[in-house]
Parts: structure tokens; C-alpha cells; sequence
């Protein structure tokens, strides 16, 4: 029987020292303790993920890949080889091997990138919905290309400047439509887009469910965007996704399978040590130029 336990990370993150914080950590773990659980994988190695597993009273808790903060202190480390430049995917899935699951591919080190189905299921509803709000926005059946500027953290989201030009530019040189996705937090963003974009502005930030921004995706010729998860939504429905990475590793965290499209300049850095980046300036070095000619060789095909 599949089970879904959802942790009530907003409350946490809100109102961590609160009585609803407290009640609702208690009630998730009576949850998880009444469903007697053997064993727990924590595929994050992240305390506020390992901790639900000693909570709900697990007694075989095991670690993937890179296990930070105090994880090693509640978890067992799964014993396959840490590399740094392995995609996340691939460690995850050398997880599941040890674990006894099946492998298609026998020799994973053998292929960086071997294919990975990612099942990923849009409704017919969401598609409806976004094509009467495309229409809205004078998008027809042809072509799109989607940006997201947004992502979860300030220093890996592009200057909103930069993708006011580049989309006037995309649509300026090769005529395709450019139609912003983002979620209601990003509302702000799209009110600088309006304000320097010199042509109309498309955009559907704040305007869909997470469904119907799939849907947004799935159908564009081209999606652009930071480090965010559009850009893993894409990667899954094989749409070309043109990836800004500023410090994190897009060896390891990048669109799955689309590494050579990615734009990554950590390394031309000095200043930072080569493990970790303290300046958080080196996505900006990213030109426009640049992510226009990576756009426009995905046009051109």
C-alpha cells in the first residue's frame, strides 16, 4: 500500500517556535509511528529530512549520496562510491540497486547519462486550459519558447533585466513568441518585465496551477531558465532547455541529459575556493548574447 505524508513545511518555516509549529510536528510523527515502517531512505541527506525517520520511530534509516549537516549521525550510508561530478539521477539510481531494484543499464559508470524515462503525467484539463490561455495572449498552435526567471534562492535567478532583452531579442530575430511561467510569488518580476520589456509582454507568472505550467513547458519549442525546477520538468519531457547555473554544479544538478546546453562560468572564478562559492557573482558574468546564441541554435533546428 503506497502512503503520502506530507510535512507541514510552512508552518515550520514560519512559525517554527509556535504551538500549531509543535502540534503539527507531533500529529506527522503519531502518523508515521502507526504505520510501523521498517526502513527509510533519505535521498536528500539533509537533517530536516532525516529527522522525520527517527521521529516516526523507523529503525533501519539509510543515506544516499552526499549526507551533510548531522545526518550522519541518524543515518547509515548507503556504501557506493561518492563521486562529486555524478548526476544526482545516476546516484540515486545506484541507490536503488543496491537496494535489490532492478537496473537496466548493468555498468552505470560506464555511460555518464544513460537514458532515464522520467513519467511525469500532464492532464488533458491542464493542456485545455493553457491553450485558452495562450490564446488570450495571441499564441496560437505555432511554436513558443517559455522562461522562467524565477528560482528558489536570489543569487540563481539571472537580472530581470537580462531577460527583458533577451526575450525582445528572441522574439525580434526569429519571430517565435516568448510566454513567461512563474508561480504568484514571482509577481513582482513580472511587473520589472513590463516595465523594460520594449515589446508586449506574455506572461503567465502567477496565472497557473503547477499542472498547467507543465503543460507550458511540455509544448514550447525552447524553454530558458535559471536553476530552478522548470528546468527538471523540461529535461523530463526531453523539451531543449537552455540552463543559466551560477555556483551549484550543473554536473550534478543540471537538466538531466542536457549538460552541453547548460551555461556554467563557476569555474572561470578566482576569487572563491573551488569547492565552494562565497562571492555569488559568477551567474551574472552569463551574457546575453551568449544565451541567445544557445537559443538560437535550437531555433535554427
Amino acid at each position: 500500500m503506497n502512503r503520502l505524508h506530507i510535512i507541514p513545511h510552512r508552518v515550520l518555516r514560519e512559525r517554527p517556535f509556535r504551538r500549531a509549529a509543535w502540534q503539527a510536528v507531533l500529529r506527522l510523527a503519531r502518523e508515521l509511528r502507526a504505520e510501523q515502517y521498517q526502513v527509510a531512505l533519505d535521498l536528500q541527506g539533509l537533517l530536516k529530512s532525516a529527522i522525520w525517520g527517527v521521529l516516526g520511530g523507523i529503525p533501519l534509516r539509510y543515506g544516499a549520496h552526499c549526507m551533510r549537516e548531522l545526518t550522519p549521525l541518524l543515518l547509515r550510508r548507503i556504501p557506493i562510491p561518492e563521486r562529486p561530478d555524478r548526476h544526482v539521477v545516476q546516484q540515486y539510481l545506484d541507490a536503488a540497486r543496491w537496494l535489490g531494484a532492478p537496473c537496466e543499464f548493468p555498468d552505470l559508470y560506464a555511460a555518464p547519462e544513460p537514458p532515464v524515462e522520467f513519467p511525469l503525467y500532464v492532464p488533458d484539463e491542464a493542456r485545455q486550459q493553457v491553450a485558452c490561455k495562450l490564446t488570450q495572449l495571441g499564441v496560437d498552435d505555432a511554436p513558443l519558447i517559455s522562461m522562467n526567471p524565477s528560482a528558489g534562492r536570489p543569487w540563481k535567478r539571472w537580472r530581470i533585466e537580462n531577460f527583458a532583452e533577451l526575450s525582445d531579442r528572441t522574439e525580434a530575430e526569429w519571430g517565435v513568441p516568448v510566454v513567461f511561467v512563474g508561480g504568484l510569488g514571482d509577481k513582482p518580476l513580472e511587473e520589472k518585465l513590463a516595465r523594460l520589456k520594449r515589446r508586449p509582454l506574455r506572461s503567465l507568472i502567477g496565472r497557473t496551477s503547477l499542472k498547467e505550467a507543465m503543460a507550458v513547458v511540455q509544448r514550447s519549442a525552447v524553454h530558458v531558465c535559471g536553476d530552478t525546477g522548470t528546468a527538471h520538468i523540461a529535461a523530463a519531457f526531453r523539451v531543449p532547455v537552455v540552463s543559466l547555473y551560477g555556483p551549484t554544479s550543473p554536473d550534478r544538478t543540471g537538466p538531466y541529459g542536457q549538460r552541453s546546453r547548460t551555461l556554467y562560468k563557476k569555474p572561470l572564478c578566482t576569487a572563491c575556493p573551488p569547492n565552494r562559492c562565497l562571492r555569488k557573482e559568477c551567474l551574472q558574468w552569463i551574457t546575453v548574447d551568449e544565451v541567445l546564441a544557445a537559443v538560437g541554435k535550437l531555433v535554427n533546428k
